[in-house]
């Protein structure tokens, strides 16, 4: 299970990066499999299908290198007349994540519960049949 620095810059259609970029990439790779191992457990984690983990990997990690900015501040000047109105706005990507849509490739239980976790109806009791109220 490896996805290559390389094979992230082919996904976003980049050449790939020197260091310390790559290496920072290759961060995020290894980051995204321990998140997976984390999640599932090192027995389900080692049952999986290799192919499948590094799909999951490649797509995580594209994503957040997609989303990253080295300078997350953008300012916005307005000027009209004798007045200026100046405001700087930050954002930041946040940590790596594993998108939940990705999920139940990995493990397909993920995505079982829901908004009915418990049945919004009522069966009836097989064991109490009408006859056995007599």
């Amino acid at each position: 299970m490896t996805v290559t620095v390389a094979q992230v810059a082919t996904e976003l259609a980049r050449s790939t990066p020197d260091s310390p970029v790559s290496d920072q990439w290759q961060s995020w790779l290894n980051r995204a499999y321990r998140l997976i191992e984390g999640r599932l457990g090192a027995t389900a984690y080692a049952a999986l299908d290799p192919d499948t983990v590094d799909d999951v990997v490649l797509v995580a990690v594209a994503e957040h290198v997609r989303a990253w900015r080295e300078t997350t501040a953008s300012r916005s000047t307005t000027t009209i007349d004798d007045g200026t109105i100046s405001r700087e706005y930050e954002s930041a990507v946040g940590l790596l994540e594993i998108p939940e849509s990705l999920w139940p490739l990995l493990d397909p239980t993920v995505g079982d519960g829901g908004a009915f976790s418990v049945q919004p109806y009522s069966a009836p009791d097989p064991s109490l049949a009408p006859e056995s109220w007599a």
